[in-house]
C-alpha cells in the first residue's frame, strides 16, 4: 500500500484539462457504484491517463448496482466495454444499520458469483471489485458486538479473496486496507455524503483510484523487466571511493536505516521476478570489495545480472546492459541521485525509464512503488525463477563467446525443448508471454488473461507453450504459438513469439514445424501467416519465407503438402 501526496480536486480538473498526455491505448470502463461517482471518476481518469491509458468511464445510474448485475448478460450484449469495475461502499449502503450487514454480504457474494460465471461464459472480462471496510456502526457498539461485526467483514473479504484464486478474471481492489493506511477519521467525508452522496474524502479519492488504476494498467499494460540502480547515494550513504566500504552510509544512523531498508525492499523485488542491475561511475574492485565487507549490506553483488562499474557516461552503459541481457530499453528502469545523470539519461536515451529520485532515502521505496513500473497482481513460477535464467543465460553467452563455430556451440549445448498445450498450469505465463515479447513477435497481438481463456474455449484452435532447456539449466517456458480455423481446409496462425533470451538458437523452426505437422495430421491443406511490422520486430520478417511459405498478397501461405522436412540436428524434442 502507498501513501500518497494529495492532490485537491481543483487541481485535478486543471490536469485533466491541460490534455498533456500520451496514450498507448484506449480502454472502456463500465463501472458499478452505491455511491456518487463524479469525483472519484476524476480522479481515477487523471491516474489512468498518467499511466498512458486513455480512459472512457461508463457509470450506471446511482446504487443500482444489484439490478446491473442481475441483467449483466443484457449489459454485455448493449455495452461495449474491456473491463468492469464493482464498487460496493458498505457504510453507503447501510449507514449505521448493523443489522442489514449478513443481508448485504449475502447478496454481495450471491450478485458477484453469478455475475462471474455469466462473464466467464460470454467474453470473460476482467471484474475488479472493492472488498469490505469496517461498518461505521461498529465504533459505537460494545467490544463484543465490535468484535463480531469486525469478524464478519474479515471473513468476507476472505472470501472474495479465495473467489479471486478461483476467477483468474476476478481483481479484489484493497479498500479495508486503504482505510487502515489513512485511518477512517480521514477516510470518509459526512459532509460529502449528506450532501452529494460521495461518502469518501478527498484523500480517500486519491488513494482508492490510485489503487484501481494500478490494477487496471496492470491488466492492459505490462510491468517492466529491470530496475538499473546507481551506487553512491543510491544503495548506500556517502562515496565509495573516498569514504570506503566502512565509511559509507549504511545502518545504524537515521540515513543509514534508510539505504538499508532500501535495499531489503530491492531485495523484496528481486524475489519477484525483477532483473537488477547496476550502472555507476566507480572503480570495480571497490565496489566489489564493499559488498563483500560491509556487514551492512542486504544485497550480494551477484544479485544483480548486469554490473557497469566503470567511467563511461550512463547513458552508454546502459545500451550494455540492454545488450548483455537481451531486453528492450522500454523494459528498464532508472534510478539514480543526480540530476545531471537523470536528465542526460531522459535526453540520450529517451527510451529508458527515468524515475525522479527524491532527495531524501527515506522516500526512495515509495518512489519506486508509486511510480508502479514493477506492479502486479499475481506472481509465476517463471517470476520467480528469473534471475536464475538469467544467470545461465550469462553461462550461455561465455560459452558462446569460447566458441569459433556456430554449429558446434549448438550441438555442444545439449538442447532440449518439451512441448505442451496452454493450460490452468502455465496459463499465467502464457499470458505474460503475449504481452511482453517484443523482438521475435510475428503480430505483436496481445492477450489479457480473459481473451486467452476465450482464445481456448474454441474447440477449433491449437496453443503450443515450449519450455527449452539445455546443459546450463531449464530457461523455462520461452516460446508460444496459437493457430485457429478459419474453413474446413485451411488455418491462420494466430500468435507466434520467441523471448529473446533464446534467440539464434533455432527453437522458432522447430516450433513452427511441429505446429505445422500437427495441423498436417488434421488433414487441413492450407495455413496462413502473417507478419505485422514494429519497431522492433524486424528480425523476424523473413521468418515465414524461410519456413516453406510463399508470400502472397499480404499474407503468407504454407501448402502443407509440400511441406518440407526440418533438418533438426541440435535440438531434442519431448512433448508433454
Amino acid at each position: 500500500m502507498k501513501y500518497l501526496n494529495l492532490t485537491p480536486y481543483h487541481k485535478i480538473l486543471e490536469l485533466l484539462e491541460s490534455n498533456k498526455f500520451q496514450y498507448n491505448k484506449k480502454i472502456t470502463i463500465y463501472s458499478l457504484y452505491n455511491f456518487n461517482p463524479l469525483i472519484f471518476n476524476k480522479y481515477l481518469e487523471l491516474h489512468l491517463k498518467q499511466r498512458s491509458l486513455k480512459p472512457k468511464i461508463l457509470s450506471s445510474d446511482f446504487d443500482q448496482i444489484d439490478q446491473e448485475l442481475l441483467s449483466i448478460n443484457n449489459n454485455l450484449k448493449s455495452k461495449k466495454f474491456d473491463i468492469l469495475v464493482i464498487g460496493s461502499d458498505i457504510n453507503a449502503k447501510l449507514s449505521y444499520n448493523e443489522s442489514a450487514l449478513d443481508s448485504y454480504i449475502n447478496s454481495q457474494k450471491n450478485n458477484l458469483v453469478q455475475c462471474l460465471k455469466i462473464i466467464n461464459k460470454s467474453k470473460n472480462l476482467p471484474i475488479i471489485f472493492f472488498n469490505c471496510s469496517i461498518l461505521n456502526a461498529a465504533f459505537f457498539s460494545s467490544k463484543e458486538k465490535f468484535t463480531k461485526l469486525s469478524k464478519k467483514i474479515v471473513s468476507f473479504n476472505q472470501y472474495l479473496h479465495k473467489l479471486s484464486l478461483k476467477y483468474k478474471s476476478l481483481k479484489i481492489l484493497d479498500v479495508n486496507g486503504i482505510g487502515n493506511l489513512i485511518g477512517l477519521e480521514n477516510f470518509y467525508d459526512s459532509r460529502n455524503y449528506y450532501i452529494s452522496k460521495t461518502p469518501y474524502s478527498q484523500q480517500s479519492n486519491n488513494h482508492i483510484s490510485f489503487e484501481l488504476s494500478q490494477i487496471i494498467s496492470s491488466i492492459f499494460i505490462t510491468r517492466k523487466k529491470c530496475l538499473v540502480l546507481d551506487l553512491d547515494n543510491t544503495l548506500w550513504g556517502g562515496i565509495l571511493g573516498e569514504d570506503g566500504p566502512d565509511g559509507i552510509d549504511l545502518g545504524e544512523t537515521y540515513k543509514g536505516e534508510c539505504f538499508r531498508n532500501f535495499q531489503k525492499y530491492i531485495k523484496i523485488l528481486l524475489n519477484k521476478g525483477i532483473i537488477l542491475a547496476i550502472c555507476s561511475k566507480n572503480n570495480i574492485q571497490d565496489v566489489r570489495e564493499c559488498f563483500k565487507k560491509n556487514k551492512e549490506m542486504i544485497l550480494n553483488f551477484n544479485d544483480f545480472s548486469s554490473v557497469q562499474i566503470n567511467w563511461t557516461e550512463k547513458y552508454l552503459n546502459i545500451n550494455k546492459i540492454s545488450e548483455e541481457l537481451n531486453i528492450g530499453k522500454d523494459s528498464m528502469v532508472f534510478f539514480d541521485d543526480s540530476i545531471f545523470e537523470r536528465e542526460q539519461m531522459k535526453k540520450f536515451n529517451p527510451t529508458v525509464n527515468v524515475i525522479e529520485t527524491p532527495k531524501d532515502p527515506e522516500n526512495f521505496i515509495q518512489a519506486i512503488e508509486n511510480s508502479s513500473f514493477f506492479y502486479q497482481t499475481s506472481l509465476t513460477d517463471e517470476d520467480k525463477k528469473k534471475k536464475y535464467q538469467y544467470e545461465i543465460l550469462k553461462k550461455v553467452n561465455k560459452f558462446k563467446a569460447k566458441t569459433k563455430n556456430i554449429n558446434d556451440f549448438l550441438k555442444d549445448l545439449s538442447m532440449t525443448i518439451e512441448i505442451t498445450n496452454i493450460n490452468k498450469f502455465n496459463f499465467e505465463r502464457s499470458v505474460q508471454l503475449t504481452n511482453k515479447v517484443n523482438q521475435f513477435n510475428l503480430t505483436t497481438k496481445r492477450y489479457s488473461s480473459s481473451e486467452l481463456q476465450q482464445f481456448l474455449k474454441s474447440k477449433n484452435q491449437i496453443s503450443l507453450l515450449v519450455r527449452l532447456k539445455d546443459k546450463f539449466g531449464d530457461h523455462g517456458f520461452t516460446a508460444l504459438a496459437m493457430a485457429k480455423k478459419v474453413n474446413s481446409k485451411t488455418w491462420i496462425i494466430d500468435n507466434f513469439l520467441l523471448s529473446c533470451r533464446i534467440l539464434g538458437r533455432g527453437v522458432e523452426n522447430v516450433l513452427l514445424y511441429e505446429l505445422l505437422k500437427k495441423l498436417k495430421k488434421k488433414k487441413v491443406n492450407i495455413v496462413k501467416g502473417n507478419y505485422i511490422k514494429t519497431k522492433k520486430n524486424q528480425q523476424c520478417k523473413d521468418f515465414f519465407i524461410k519456413n516453406s511459405f510463399i508470400k502472397k498478397d499480404r499474407a503468407y501461405i504454407c501448402e502443407l503438402n509440400k511441406l518440407r522436412k526440418l533438418n533438426n540436428s541440435f535440438l531434442k524434442i519431448k512433448y508433454e
